[in-house]
C-alpha cells in the first residue's frame, strides 16, 4: 500500500506544480494585462455613462 500512497503524493504534487507554472504563465503574458485595461476601461465607460445618462435620455 506504501507505493500506491507514494505514487498519490507525487502525482499531487505534479498536478500542484504544473498549476503555478500556468498561473505564472498567464499572470506574466501581456495579453492578460490587456485584458486587465481593457474591463478597466469598460468599467471607466460604464461610469460615464450612467453619470451622463440623464443626456442620453434628452437626446432621445
Amino acid at each position: 500500500m506504501d507505493p500506491f500512497i507514494l505514487a498519490i503524493v507525487i502525482w499531487v504534487l505534479t498536478l500542484l506544480l504544473l498549476g503555478l507554472i500556468i498561473r505564472g504563465a498567464i499572470d506574466s503574458s501581456n495579453m492578460s494585462k490587456k485584458v486587465d485595461a481593457l474591463a478597466a476601461e469598460v468599467r471607466q465607460l460604464r461610469k460615464v455613462i450612467k453619470e451622463n445618462k440623464h443626456i442620453i435620455d434628452k437626446k432621445v
